[in-house]
């Protein structure tokens, strides 16, 4: 099994990352860590990568106390998340001071360097799935703050991120303005981070947001090799992400909070699920990306500034909910396997390097459940079985230009049947299917891959619950 990095494995590492942070001092890049996903990295693993590519900085979904113990002395800057699940059954302030004393007070002791606490996430956003949210967004960050302040944490600052949906359809980035249904709500928001010194923290999706808008997919790379661009009075932009950038620099400043610090806080490429998600597209846009933001260029609303982000994310996460697209599955530089899926260069100094391979995964027999062919089965029977297996496990990778769109029906059904059976842990009563049958020869295609996973020993708890009282 996976144990403990050495003290002295660590100490070298760390001396690593401070090096690297002189490169870029004043702005710092993370990455998010989600597990939502059947085969999970273990938290000393997670370390032990950051570590070694130079990352200083990462966002937590799931808080739990034995990943909390993985970060304690290891100088990792951590963001960590209060979940909708947690906070719809907040009633008094003491449930709060329970939660921040046991995830926050008791580890900063401990040395674990918190930088902010996400109260909630996206609750402004038009999605079919977030609209089920509850409205007490501000009353959360109230209470948040009060629990820092009562256990005196100043420096760990409370925000809530928000997605680009909660800005206008514009053509023009001066045009920018936060959505008329939501204005109210975000005025009292932002209000209230203002008056606490907490930074708005914006997720952008650009292979969501340029064909939402219609744009040149070509706009949403910085190396844009389209002659398409915007031009809004002295500013020209050649890149999405620039002019969403400066679409909340202008909202910002007609809600009066023209100079409010803004974080990145998710931003990505996708390598499947969707036209024009791919590896090679992946790393065009994270070399791009990192390039620029080396540069310190800023934006035309604010040039030559650094510009703080967190990356879209460190693994895919294979159970997580797709309700803007099956890319949502396939955010990860990183494979399940722990093997980094294209290059890019964590330390702003545009190396054509991939990052480390993950220490310590153990990958499951090459063994492979899949569909027979034959035409005998009743086809309705057959139909029936692929949908269960879809809905069980994981199909994203059908999604339209996606690498596994192509297949033949009979491919398609093995992949779904053996998606079902990777994803319970090779487990052979999930290849009781019509027509399933147990391979070892692998039935990947020169542009599908039936994926094989690793053995997992982690359980997310979701970092919701409080395990002891004070």
């Amino acid at each position: 099994m996976y144990k403990k990095i050495s003290s002295l494995w660590i100490s070298l590492l760390m001396s690593l990352i401070l090096f690297c942070g002189e490169i870029h001092v004043g702005a710092y890049l993370g990455i998010n860590w989600g597990r939502m996903a059947t085969q999970k990295f273990v938290p000393s693993m997670v370390v032990d990568l950051l570590l070694q590519n130079g990352i200083p900085e990462l966002r937590l979904f799931q808080p739990s106390l034995h990943v909390l113990d993985a970060f304690a002395e290891t100088n990792i800057g951590l963001i960590i998340t209060l979940q909708e699940n947690f906070l719809k059954n907040i009633i008094e302030q003491k449930q709060i001071d329970d939660y921040i004393h046991e995830r926050v007070k008791v580890y900063s002791e401990k040395g674990v360097k918190f930088r902010y606490v996400y109260v909630g996430n996206e609750p402004f956003t038009k999605s079919l799935y977030m609209k089920k949210q509850f409205n007490g967004t501000i009353r959360f960050l109230n209470m948040t703050r009060a629990a820092l302040d009562k256990f005196n944490l100043p420096d760990i600052k409370a925000t809530t991120p928000h997605f680009t949906d909660v800005l206008t359809n514009v053509s023009k980035p001066s045009e920018g303005d936060f959505r008329e249904d939501i204005k109210g709500k975000m005025l009292g928001f932002l209000d209230n981070i203002n008056r606490t010194g907490a930074p708005f923290v914006i997720h952008m999706f650009p292979i969501y947001t340029v064909y939402r808008y219609g744009f040149d997919v070509d706009f949403a790379f910085f190396d844009n090799k389209s002659k398409f661009k915007i031009v809004d009075g002295n500013n020209t932009y050649t890149n999405l992400f620039t002019f969403i950038y400066d679409t909340l620099v202008s909202a910002l400043a007609k809600a009066g909070y023209g100079d409010m610090e803004i974080v990145v806080g998710q931003i990505g490429w996708p390598t499947d699920g969707y036209v024009s998600a791919s590896e090679q597209n992946a790393e065009r846009f994270h070399r791009g990306l990192l390039k620029y933001i080396a540069k310190k260029e800023g934006t035309p609303l604010r040039p030559n500034r650094d510009i703080d982000m967190y990356l879209l994310g460190l693994t895919d996460e294979n159970m997580v909910v797709t309700d803007y697209g099956p890319y949502q599955r396939h955010w990860g530089i990183y494979k399940h396997d722990g093997v980094p899926k294209y290059k890019i260069d964590f330390t702003l100094q545009d190396r054509d390097v991939k990052p480390s391979v993950a220490k310590g995964t153990v990958r499951m027999p090459n063994r492979w459940c899949v569909f027979d062919g034959k035409t005998d089965h009743n086809e309705t029977l057959v139909l029936r079985d692929y949908d269960f297996a879809c809905e069980k496990s994981d199909c994203t990778a059908f999604g339209s230009g996606a690498t596994c769109d192509h297949l033949s029906f009979t491919e398609k059904v093995s992949y779904a049947y053996n998606m079902l059976y990777q994803m319970g842990n090779q487990d052979m009563r999930k290849c009781k299917l019509l027509g399933a049958k147990m391979t070892t020869n692998n039935p990947s295609t020169p542009d599908c891959d039936f994926p094989i996973e690793i053995l997992t020993a982690e359980v997310v708890d979701g970092g919701s619950g409080l395990t002891k009282k004070y």
